[in-house]
C-alpha cells in the first residue's frame, strides 16, 4: 500500500500524535466515559477517555485464529475485550462507545450469528451505553494502538 518512505513517514506521524496527546485525564465519575475501539489484521486497540482526553490505553495482538475472523467479529471482539478490561469503571456508569464499524451501531437488533456472538451481545447488555459510529480517520488513537508493530 505504502512505499518505504511513505510507511516510515506515516509511522513517525502516528508516533508524534500519540506523544503529543494531552496528558492523561484524572478520573472524575461525574463526567461521561468514552470508549474508542478499533481492530486491524495485527491486533485490537482501545482508549478510555473523559471529555475527549485519554484516561487509559489498551491493545492486544490477535491470535492466528482471530486474525481469520471476519472484520465484524474482530471489531465486536475489540469492543467486548475493551469493556472487559475496563469493566470496573464502566459497569456502573453510562458511556459512549465509538467504533468505525457501521454494523456495530445496532448490536441489539441483529439476528443471532453464532454462540460466540450471542455471548458477546448478552455481555454487552450489562452495560448502559450509546454506540456511535466514528469514521476511521477520526478514531486515531485506537486505530494506532491496533496497528502497533510491537504487538
Amino acid at each position: 500500500l505504502f512505499g518505504g518512505r511513505d510507511k516510515k513517514r506515516a509511522s513517525e506521524s502516528s508516533k508524534e500524535k500519540l506523544i503529543a496527546t494531552p496528558i492523561l485525564a484524572l478520573l472524575d465519575f461525574s463526567e461521561v466515559f468514552e470508549v474508542e475501539s478499533d481492530t486491524s489484521m495485527l491486533g485490537i486497540g482501545a482508549v478510555l477517555m473523559k471529555e475527549g482526553r485519554p484516561f487509559e490505553f489498551f491493545s492486544e495482538k490477535l491470535s492466528e485464529t482471530r486474525q481469520k475472523w471476519t472484520t465484524y467479529e474482530q471489531e465486536l471482539y475489540a469492543v467486548v475485550h475493551a469493556l472487559q478490561h475496563w469493566e470496573h469503571y464502566l459497569l456502573q456508569n453510562e458511556f459512549v462507545l465509538h467504533n468505525d464499524h457501521q454494523a456495530l451501531k445496532s448490536l441489539n437488533s441483529q439476528k443471532s450469528v453464532n454462540r460466540m456472538h450471542d455471548r458477546w451481545v448478552l455481555y454487552l447488555q450489562h452495560f448502559t451505553f450509546v454506540s456511535r459510529h466514528r469514521a476511521g480517520h477520526q478514531n486515531r488513537v485506537a486505530n494506532a494502538l491496533s496497528r502497533r508493530n510491537s504487538l
